[in-house]
């Protein structure tokens, strides 16, 4: 489940008409969300509130297994429409298998940004982010953390430290024409110089009827190059996806497949959608030079609560008509389970209970018959 301030940062993306799924860092998303998802760890509680529609405070604390927290502030230039955690749409707050429709048409504005900063305690480590909107194709991010660092002196007093704060700052710059996206980013800690590109083929749509043509699928080919100008090394990645989208005829599929020469790691992935309520993944690594290989299975389960149908009658001139009441569905919970060679079995439920959002997660390694269980916590999120 996403925490408060990257769900308000994914509305804000949505609400500007910018689709962060056109990029290759996103190329595989469909597998990550079934099979790279976070399970809580220990006992955490998160508290939002909503001012105003364009200011809104976080405060987060971890009580399981250490006692640490973090407040955090965000602002943006547009409004956003979150609600509360009671009425906010379940299915946009959790990490799922989704296909992302066509973002809406971004309205120019003059100041179109959102800024945001985070501080961690104990300690001092802040956190800061800032997103702006520059044309209808062309946005910048930048992100800053600080590391202070405290060294003490015996040898003059054990009792005095100093604090050596270190800040670590990464900037994209991304262009999104929709038929093609590319990147460019650089960080301040290793020097690492990156570009990255994304190239689609085919049509985004189902059916053409002007052309009377019905696509079934687009591919989609991807590379990024990174270079370190500290440490003078460099390395490549190349991605291809073919991906389809729902139709009556055959669910959504999505097959990917990864390859880093350098590294000599590559993965390919299947992910497919069976039904509205499950979705399949499974994924295969493999390494070129030491021949070690990993398998990774995982599916997600829906489960939706039914508006309850109701009969409404209308009267108008004597005469008395019935109608049946809205019948959709919504989601409510979400189950996931992931289980792999290499990182054991994951097992994770989100759902919402009265007015609060919940993650309910473990981790097991099923080789260790002593103490199975790595990690086991529960997640609590209220927002107003």
């Amino acid at each position: 489940m996403y925490d408060f301030m990257e769900y308000c940062l994914r509305r804000y993306y949505r609400s500007s008409g910018w689709n962060e799924e056109n990029q290759y860092s996103n190329l595989c998303s469909w597998s990550r969300a079934l099979l790279d998802f976070y399970t809580p760890c220990g006992l955490s509680l998160h508290l939002s509130k909503l001012p105003t529609p364009l200011f809104k405070p976080s405060y987060t604390m971890n009580a399981i297994p250490s006692l640490n927290g973090n407040i955090g502030y965000l602002y943006t230039s547009r409004p956003l429409e979150i609600g509360t955690s009671a009425t906010v749409d379940f299915k946009d707050l959790v990490d799922r298998f989704r296909v992302v429709q066509a973002a809406p048409t971004w309205n120019s504005q003059d100041n179109d940004y959102l800024v945001y900063g985070r501080m961690f305690f104990p300690g001092a480590r802040l956190e800061a982010m800032a997103v702006r909107r520059l044309t209808q194709n062309l946005q910048y991010l930048i992100t800053a953390v600080n590391r202070p660092k405290s060294h003490g002196l015996p040898q003059v007093n054990p009792n005095i430290y100093i604090y050596i704060t270190r800040i670590f700052i990464a900037m994209q710059l991304q262009y999104d024409v929709g038929r093609w996206c590319s990147e460019c980013s650089y960080t301040t800690d290793d020097g690492l110089l990156g570009i990255r590109a994304l190239y689609n083929f085919g049509q985004p749509v189902l059916n053409d009827v002007k052309s009377n043509h019905v696509y079934s699928g687009q591919w989609s080919i991807g590379t990024e190059i990174y270079y370190g100008t500290l440490d003078k090394s460099g390395g490549l990645s190349t991605g291809l996806r073919y991906r389809t989208h729902p139709c009556s005829s055959s669910p959504p599929i999505s097959v990917t497949y990864t390859l880093n020469p350098i590294v000599g790691h590559m993965s390919t992935a299947y992910v497919a959608q069976v039904s509205e309520e499950l979705a399949l993944c499974s994924r295969f690594d493999f390494s070129i030079y030491s021949y070690e290989s990993d398998l990774a299975l995982g599916f997600e389960y829906r489960t939706k609560k039914k508006n309850v149908p109701r009969a409404v009658k209308k009267e108008s001139n004597g005469i008395i008509t019935v109608t049946a009441a809205d019948k959709t569905e919504k989601l409510e919970g979400l189950m996931k389970a992931r289980l792999g060679f290499s990182e054991g079995l994951a097992l994770m439920w989100e759902g919402r209970f009265k007015n609060t959002l919940f993650s309910v997660g473990l981790t097991a390694d099923l080789t260790n018959r002593t103490n199975p269980i790595r990690t086991i916590g529960i997640e609590v999120q209220y927002f107003s």
